[in-house]
């Protein structure tokens, strides 16, 4: 008859919750317990202890408070506890019980000194020093209540926010490509301004000058003087030549009695752009006295480009985009001519403009921009 092999279990495999140590110690019950005094532990583990109680009578079910102490070399490793008495063993007084309360960091010591027994080694002090300062612990989990059902207006909230992020998205993206877009196809002209046609008026010698237009007078016809220039004959002599066979104190008082009026006249039909001079304010030989346009030319406009422009896909008679201080853009105006400037390096463009300026835009500031033919223009 063939035997069967039976499995023998021991209890503390399958029905014990922790491992039982026996660790040399003492548990001391405090005032608040029914006894008081000092006990051998027997055992400990996690999850409770037990000790011999001797003649104290503990029935089942009795709270106790107290310390367990270990020792460690010379120092003493105190453990606070509570624990709820389990069974009594009548023969030999040994007593079993559950602990009620127990923090966690005791529960992280006692660990620790279950793990070095069982692992053959020794607890030290700096062994329990450094399992104090580890972060042994991190936060519980809140527990995610489910939402509740959103109504109509939530829903409308949340799709109208959806929508305006998308367009604020859209509306980034689109500057974004635009700012590539002229970095990568398109050239900016360093420097530009309107230039009309027009004279300039010059002060002929060192002298005093006397207006002779009304006040508030902005035209003027061609032959229509302008101005008057008087100046002493001492201006007009050059370096006292004309002087050396006369006596000097007559030279200097017939030089210094006579004075020269000179009229300036207007050289054309124009418009005054621009008046640098005040009524009989003393003004210096080629100075600018005036700035006249003429109404009827054309006005062109001049760019300059740096030396770097080599590469600017441009030629005569092609169109660029010419923007004037007034934010109007004439996306029409075209290249009469280019040049280089050998002195300064400079690329010099001259633009014609498909638009009618008045007088005041002598010199006013424009942006050139010019981009390949192929492109178009935006």
């Amino acid at each position: 008859m063939e035997e069967k092999k039976v499995r023998q279990v021991h209890e503390s495999q399958e029905e014990r919750q922790h491992v039982r140590v026996k660790l040399q110690g003492n548990l001391r019950l405090r005032m608040q317990s029914p006894v008081k005094g000092i006990f051998s532990l027997e055992d400990v583990s996690l999850g409770g202890l037990s000790f011999i109680a001797g003649q104290v009578n503990l029935t089942p079910g009795t709270l106790c408070h107290g310390e367990i102490v270990f020792r460690l070399g010379r120092a003493n490793l105190s453990m606070p506890v509570s624990f709820k008495v389990i069974y009594l063993q009548d023969g030999s007084q040994r007593v079993g019980g559950q602990y009620t309360v127990i923090d966690q960091q005791n529960t992280d010591l006692l660990r620790l000194l279950i793990s070095n027994y069982l692992a053959g080694e020794l607890t030290e002090l700096d062994d329990v020093i450094d399992n104090m300062k580890r972060e042994n612990y991190v936060a519980t989990r809140k527990n995610k209540q489910q939402p509740a059902a959103r109504t109509l207006w939530d829903r409308t909230r949340a799709m109208f926010g959806s929508v305006l992020f998308f367009i604020a998205g859209l509306l980034a993206f689109l500057v974004v490509a635009w700012k590539l877009y002229q970095h990568a196809f398109m050239t900016h002209a360093d420097d530009a301004w309107v230039s009309l046609p027009g004279k300039t008026v010059l002060m002929p010698e060192n002298g005093y000058v006397q207006l002779l237009l009304p006040e508030g007078t902005t035209r003027v016809e061609q032959g229509q003087p302008l101005l008057t220039v008087s100046s002493r004959l001492v201006t007009r002599l050059n370096n006292g030549v004309l002087l050396d066979d006369l006596d000097p104190d007559k030279v200097r008082a017939l030089v210094d009695a006579a004075v020269f009026d000179v009229t300036l006249n207007s050289p054309c039909d124009c418009e005054i752009a621009e008046l640098l001079v005040r009524d009989g304010e003393f003004v210096h030989k080629e100075s600018v006295l005036m700035k006249l346009v003429d109404p009827r030319g054309s006005a062109t406009i001049t760019a300059l480009f740096d030396g770097r422009a080599d590469a600017l896909d441009a030629a005569v008679g092609d169109e660029v985009t010419v923007r004037y201080l007034d934010g109007e853009t004439d996306a029409s105006a075209t290249i009469t001519q280019l040049v280089r400037d050998e002195e300064s390096g400079l690329l010099r463009m001259q633009i014609s403009g498909q638009r009618e300026l008045p007088s005041s835009a002598q010199n006013q500031p424009v942006s050139v921009t010019v981009h390949p033919a192929w492109l178009p223009v935006l």
